[in-house]
C-alpha cells in the first residue's frame, strides 16, 4: 500500500502535562491552531468532528467524522479521517519528557490508492501546515511577558538635575 509521512519535531519549555492539556482541550484549538477544529470525546475509538481548512486565510471548514485510533494518556493522540481506500490521512501529536521540556512530534501520514500519485504539492502543504501550527502551538504555551512597568520622572527638587 502506498504511503507518505510528513512529520515536525518540536522543543517545548513546558513540561509534557502542561503540553498534553493543551494539544487535548480541544475547545481551545482555534486560540493556536489556524487549520483544525475538533470537538468530540477524548477516547480511544471515540468519534469526533474534525474540521479542516489547508489555508489560514480561507474562512471555510470542511468537516468529517474522524476516530481517534491511538490515545495513550499523557503521550500521544492519533485522529484517523478520509475517504475509504481512496485516501486516509492520520494526524498524531506525540509527547515525550526531554530536559528543557518536551519534545513534541507532529505528523500527517497519508495512506490509500491515492497517496502514491505524485502529490509533491500536498505534501509541501502538510509539511508548511505543521511548521506554522507547531509554531502558534509553541507560543500559545509561552505565557505573555506583562509589560514592564514605564518609569515615571518623580516629580519634586532635583539637585542634581
Amino acid at each position: 500500500m502506498s504511503m507518505f509521512l510528513e512529520e515536525n519535531d518540536t522543543i517545548l519549555h513546558a513540561a509534557p502535562p502542561k503540553v498534553w492539556a493543551a494539544l487535548t482541550r480541544f475547545d481551545a484549538y482555534e486560540r493556536w491552531n489556524p487549520f483544525v477544529r475538533i470537538s468530540g470525546p477524548l477516547e480511544q475509538g471515540a468519534l469526533v468532528a474534525y474540521s479542516f481548512r489547508m489555508k489560514s486565510n480561507k474562512p471555510r471548514f470542511f468537516t468529517i467524522d474522524a476516530r481517534i485510533t491511538a490515545l495513550e494518556p499523557q503521550r500521544c493522540v492519533t485522529f484517523r479521517f478520509g475517504f475509504g481506500g481512496l485516501m486516509s490521512f492520520e494526524e498524531s501529536y506525540c509527547v515525550e519528557p526531554v530536559p528543557v521540556g518536551s519534545r513534541m512530534v507532529h505528523s500527517f501520514r497519508c495512506t490509500g490508492l491515492l497517496s502514491g500519485l505524485k502529490l509533491r504539492r500536498m505534501r509541501q502543504n502538510f509539511s508548511k501546515m505543521l511548521e506554522i501550527t507547531d509554531r502558534l502551538f509553541q507560543r500559545h504555551l509561552t505565557p505573555a511577558r506583562p509589560p514592564l512597568p514605564k518609569k515615571r520622572p518623580r516629580k519634586g527638587f532635583r539637585p542634581n538635575a
